[in-house]
């Protein structure tokens, strides 16, 4: 009897700890690979991985062994890579890129444009889901039976259990070379996770984030890098505009060999393509992942020397400034924007921004005249006017960098009413998805056509550079194009100064030193960098990231241990929003002033007040005002301007302000993005009106 109980407990264990993370890695996988029967042939054409994926979900529930609650906290923990599994799989249908732990750092994102993805049923069952698993772990942490005494013996098997597994891991990380080839192999992270496994992927996601410091960083190393590059050479002098449109999802779909149009889906596109500089952009992402691109495209840096699916953006991008385009074109007298017409908070592009030395970020809180396409993102369309706005803001030279949003996915489930492009041949079950596709880019397209025009009406020498982000997620395979290749898309650099056609093919980060290069610009190490050394050699990759790790991780050498740059004051909008003056109407009370949106909002006394937006000079208010004369004798605060705070500084509050008018920029969210100074009740024009007599 006693044996029979023994082995029963054996069992037990066995099914829990060995059993059930073989199972959850099957699962797991069949869920990455979209295949139940994939997911088991890949236990037996990869064993060495698969047992590697299942030694690190069998650690991990083995934590379980050290608590009283051992089935709660067991249940748990395969609870969460379960979830996590799901949410791969969900996270796979909407992009190509799988879900990695930077993907949880992104949530707020997430949450905001889920709206374009999800359908009001979609996130009522998730809610559900949500629901059912909490009251589940509730009831289980209730139920579930629980050791009453720990005993020695009992710790010390636990630890033998979790020091054999432990050491297995890295066992079979030193000796297997599938394993190890994990750490070279992660450019496409997409193959990376079907080729290694989910959970080895995920994992190494958490645990492999920064770059690595190189074997042989020091001061030394990162002067013979620079002293390499020999001097800088006198520049031509010019001084052009430079605009940079980040196309979102934007390829040429001419290069899909199975995709036929009535008609061509990028009309000023192609004849760009054919009279200015232009070739293939090798881009760091697939199908999601813009900002890491937008990285690439503004640092010089290369995003595959951070961690696997890392996004700088929100890790050292959030505490440190970075040399990058603007930072360079400042020393030269630029003033350098940027107009995205989404949310000013997405990817935390709000702060971010002022550690690459913008000085004003438009973002669709500071636009007027939106519209949504079927999907709910916000047309191009209105970007030409934004972007002549940012040219127009300063008496010197601008750099602009304009974001696209419109033909961001999803694309399967919209009508398309008065289809301007119709697809004849698409890829079987995909003719919907392309339908909506190709008539998003014709719009994109038009908006190209239409600031090409505005451009070559003023008198302004300007270079244009227009690129496409990634492939968008429409399960493109390589084999479908031309170029067979997931990562590539067009860039085209068109001028008005004359330059040379040259057909090039660069990768995203070395796509602003080649723009500056033709110019006759040789601000910045990176810059330098990129121009001078050989692109096609081993030595290329390993010095650039040299620098990269001094600027960001190191020491600093190659600015004599100094930091070089100091965050920007990020002005929210090209102009920030004033308030002048207060005035009675027939409804209430008209709001006067400059910059008025939709997304504006107007305080009195530290309380926000009804209001309707009617243009950008004015707004109405519905409410009553509530004015206390006796707080007019007390000392006023000086107002501040209306700028984005830097990392390093809060918001300051005009609630304390008594008898103060204010306004402020808000996202969807709630999100304070910037205030008006204060116009106080005395200085308006309602105050003669209304102020009782004393």
């Amino acid at each position: 009897m006693k044996d029979k109980k023994k082995w029963n407990r054996i069992i037990k264990y066995a099914l829990m700890y060995i059993g059930m993370p073989i199972l959850l890695v099957l699962v797991i996988e069949s869920l990455n690979r979209k295949s139940v029967l994939s997911g088991i042939l890949y236990m037996f054409e990869r064993p060495s991985l698969f047992l590697f994926n299942t030694l690190i979900i069998m650690l991990t529930v083995s934590v379980a062994l050290f608590f009283k609650r051992e089935i709660f906290v067991y249940t748990v923990i395969s609870m969460i890579w379960l979830i996590f599994g799901i949410v791969n799989y969900v996270t796979l249908n909407f992009r190509v890129t799988p879900f990695s732990a930077v993907d949880i750092t992104l949530l707020e994102s997430a949450i905001s444009v889920s709206g374009h993805y999800l359908s009001a049923m979609n996130v009522a069952m998730i809610l559900v889901a949500v629901i059912l698993v909490l009251v589940s772990m509730i009831y289980l942490f209730k139920k579930a039976p629980k050791h009453k005494h720990t005993t020695q013996k009992k710790i010390v098997f636990s630890g033998i259990a979790v020091a054999l597994v432990a050491f297995s891991i890295f066992f079979l990380r030193s000796q297997s070379h599938s394993v190890q080839a994990l750490e070279t192999n992660y450019t496409n992270i997409s193959e990376a996770y079907e080729n290694y496994g989910f959970v080895y992927c995920f994992t190494n996601s958490i645990i492999d984030t920064g770059i690595t410091k190189p074997e042989d960083y020091s001061e030394e190393r990162v002067n013979e890098i620079l002293d390499g590059l020999g001097e800088t050479e006198k520049g031509s002098g010019e001084k052009p505009n430079i605009i940079f449109i980040q196309l979102e999802s934007f390829f040429d779909v001419d290069t899909l060999k199975s995709l036929k149009l009535s008609k061509d889906a990028i009309p000023n596109f192609h004849q760009l393509q054919k009279v200015y500089s232009a070739g293939l952009l090798t881009v760091p992402t697939v199908g999601a992942g813009t900002v890491n691109t937008e990285f690439e495209v503004l640092t010089g840096m290369s995003q595959r020397d951070f961690g696997a699916s890392e996004y700088p953006y929100k890790t050292i991008l959030r505490d440190t400034t970075s040399e990058s385009v603007c930072y360079d074109l400042k020393k030269l007298g630029y003033q350098t924007h940027c107009v995205h017409n989404n949310e000013g908070t997405f990817y935390g592009r709000n702060k971010v921004f002022c550690n690459l030395g913008f000085d004003t970020f438009t973002s669709m809180e500071y636009m007027n005249g939106l519209e949504d396409n079927p999907n709910g993102w916000k047309k191009d369309g209105v970007l030409t006017g934004i972007i002549m706005d940012t040219l127009d803001s300063s008496k010197g030279p601008d750099f602009t960098l304009g974001i696209t949003v419109q033909s961001h996915g999803k694309y399967k489930g919209f009508d398309v009413e008065e289809a301007q492009i119709q697809v004849e041949e698409a890829p079987e079950g995909m003719e919907d998805a392309y339908l909506y596709y190709v008539n998003q880019l014709y719009e994109v397209d038009k908006m190209i056509g239409d600031l090409v025009k505005e451009l070559e009406k003023r008198k302004e020498k300007t270079v244009l550079v227009l690129y496409g982000d990634h492939l968008p997620s429409l399960d493109i395979k390589k084999e479908e194009l031309t170029d067979s290749n997931l990562y590539q898309t067009q860039y085209i650099i068109w001028d008005n100064m004359g330059f040379l056609k040259r057909e090039k093919n660069l990768a995203s980060y070395q796509l602003y030193s080649e723009v500056l290069e033709r110019i006759g610009i040789q601000e910045g190490n990176i810059t330098k960098f990129h121009q001078k050394a050989q692109w096609r050699t081993k030595s290329y990759h390993e010095d650039l990231k040299v620098l990269e790790y001094d600027m960001l991780y190191g020491e600093n050498y190659a600015y004599k241990g100094q930091k070089p740059y100091e965050p920007s004051k990020l002005q929210m909008g090209t102009e920030p929003i004033r308030l002048t003056d207060v005035a009675r109407s027939e409804r209430g009370f008209v709001v006067e002033g400059t910059g008025f949106t939709p997304y504006t909002h107007i305080f009195f006394d530290g309380e926000e007040l009804e209001a309707e937006w009617i243009d950008s000079s004015h707004m109405e208010i519905l409410d009553e005002i509530e004015y206390n004369d006796e707080e007019d004798d007390e000392e006023q605060p000086t107002a501040t301007p209306a700028t984005s705070p830097g990392p390093e500084e809060e918001e300051e509050s005009d609630d304390d302000i008594p008898n103060a008018f204010y306004l402020q920029v808000c996202t969807d969210g709630g999100t304070v993005l910037s205030e008006s100074e204060v116009l106080l009740w005395k200085d308006t024009s309602v105050s003669k009106e209304l102020t009782p007599e004393r």
